[in-house]
């Protein structure tokens, strides 16, 4: 087994006492209560749920979120260059911009060009979301079939794959937490050396469909 690799999570600012994390760089002013915020729970959920799959994943956080769960384009254009120019060999971002923009296909262009994997998130309904919907990002919906330690093949327009979304009541859900059960997943085959070979062996292929019988593949 090889050494747990180096995630870069893009969110909101983590705790300093949050497992595994090995740095953390703020790339927008922090709310004073920044620890208190929105932004801080989710990037704790997010670690959590990436550290469910892979115990011994270790964190450079980058903060985009100073408080509120909002950023500008030009800051995760600016966050996703600096995450390639690092040694994250992993980059995780349970967010979305609506619209496409060159900035930051040139910016996912960068990390993927530096020999990264870059997950994101993707809305199981609507309009496809960035970074997402750029290419070679692996793009994750939630997938109510999967437990977080399984993940699928859909191949759908928004979303490449799907994750376990969490259960009712958890305090953040969807996509967010899917694209971080796949990335735990994906760090987790990382240091069993095989990537690859994990993106091969889906639990569940095809789209979801809920039935009388539960989620099942159409």
């Amino acid at each position: 087994m090889t050494r747990a690799p180096l995630i870069a999570l893009v969110d909101g600012p983590l705790a300093a006492e949050t497992p595994g994390l090995a740095a953390r760089m703020d790339l927008c002013e922090l709310h004073p209560r920044a620890a208190e915020s929105p932004a801080a729970l989710h990037a704790s959920h997010m670690a959590a749920a990436i550290h469910t799959n892979a115990p011994g994943a270790r964190f450079l956080g980058l903060s985009i979120f100073p408080g509120r769960l909002a950023t500008s384009l030009a800051t995760v254009a600016e966050t996703l260059r600096l995450a390639a120019e690092s040694e994250a060999e992993i980059v995780h971002c349970s967010f979305g911009h609506a619209e496409a923009s060159p900035l930051l296909a040139e910016a996912v262009a960068a990390v993927l060009a530096a020999g990264k994997r870059l997950v994101a998130s993707a809305p199981a309904r609507g309009a496809s979301v960035y970074p997402a919907g750029c290419d070679g990002v692996l793009s994750v919906q939630g997938d109510a079939r999967c437990a977080p330690g399984q993940w699928s093949r859909l191949d759908l327009p928004g979303a490449r794959f799907g994750a376990c979304p969490g259960g009712p009541g958890a305090p953040v859900r969807g996509a967010s937490l899917a694209a971080a059960h796949f990335t735990g997943l994906l760090a987790r085959a990382c240091m069993d050396g095989g990537a690859g070979e994990m993106l091969q062996a889906p639990s569940f292929t095809g789209r979801e469909r809920i039935g009388a019988g539960g989620p099942h593949a159409a």
